[in-house]
């Protein structure tokens, strides 16, 4: 397997334990009663939990390659590490796409955001008590469409905090001497 391959195969098991841990954490703030707050918490914790979950992976994979850059002078391409936020995406936007060829299928309705549990009270708030999906207005359709990009960002955005200072610091040690 060569490089890329065994990133974009860690962050998918990351994307998975990520998916595991907000679905936990989602099902046990299910016990609180229904309250605007406890939703908002719910909300942050979600998503910050999958935020600092996946850029921490990309933060491991940044530093094997500022070794391997430190080593043999080849950069990471950007277009690597995209195509690795891209396919992290993939999951979620493949169940989105089942969803809008189904819609009036209340059980997609329901699954869907199980599948996708970073995000399960952004998408019961678009979706209200509404069913099937049919009946979702097509703004609130469109706007479910946004929260997968906070997974390809948070990848991208860990990997490459850690590894252009990385990459500066060792470029500019070898230019002084």
């Amino acid at each position: 397997m060569n490089h890329t391959g065994k990133h974009m195969l860690r962050a998918m098991l990351w994307l998975l334990g990520a998916e595991i841990l907000c679905l936990i954490l989602a099902f046990s703030l299910a016990i609180l009663p229904d309250h605007p707050a406890v939703r908002i918490i719910g909300l942050l914790f979600g998503i910050t939990a999958h935020i600092l979950i996946l850029g921490s992976c990309a933060q491991r994979a940044a530093a094997e390659d500022v070794i391997i850059y430190r080593t043999s002078k080849v950069k990471t391409k950007i277009g690597k590490i995209l195509l690795i936020a891209a396919v992290l995406m993939l999951p979620s936007y493949i169940t989105y796409l089942v969803l809008n060829l189904n819609p009036d299928s209340v059980l997609m309705l329901n699954l869907f955001p199980l599948l996708n549990a970073p995000f399960i009270r952004i998408y019961q708030f678009l979706t209200g008590s509404k069913e099937p999906f049919s009946a979702v207005s097509s703004a609130a359709r469109a706007l479910m469409a946004l929260p997968p990009l906070i997974t390809g960002t948070a990848y991208a955005v860990g990997y490459y905090s850690r590894y252009l200072p990385a990459v500066a610091a060792l470029d500019a040690r070898s230019n002084r001497t």
